[in-house]
């Protein structure tokens, strides 16, 4: 069985911090990611959620890839979507 992966795009309005996060973000536009596994062959697919993790990118103007943090997603509000894949 495959897990499945989506990804959207969260707007902040205001700057944040969850919990698992050393540090306040800025606001603005941040992508999520949840992953799902399949827990079974029913007649219509059933998954349940693995995890859901926020990327960081570094700070404008400094060097590196980012991090990405796994996050409660009860601790999001209806995601103001942007786009999604």
């Amino acid at each position: 069985m495959f897990n499945r992966v989506k990804r959207f795009i969260y707007t902040f309005p205001t700057p944040f911090q969850l919990t698992g996060m050393n540090e306040i973000c800025a606001a603005g536009d941040y992508e999520i990611t949840t992953e799902e596994e399949s827990i079974g062959d029913f007649m219509e697919p059933v998954y349940r959620r693995v995890s859901t993790t926020i990327y960081i990118p570094p700070p404008v103007g400094s060097p590196g890839i980012g991090q990405i943090i796994e996050i409660k997603p009860e601790q999001l509000m209806v995601p103001i979507l942007k786009s999604s894949s």
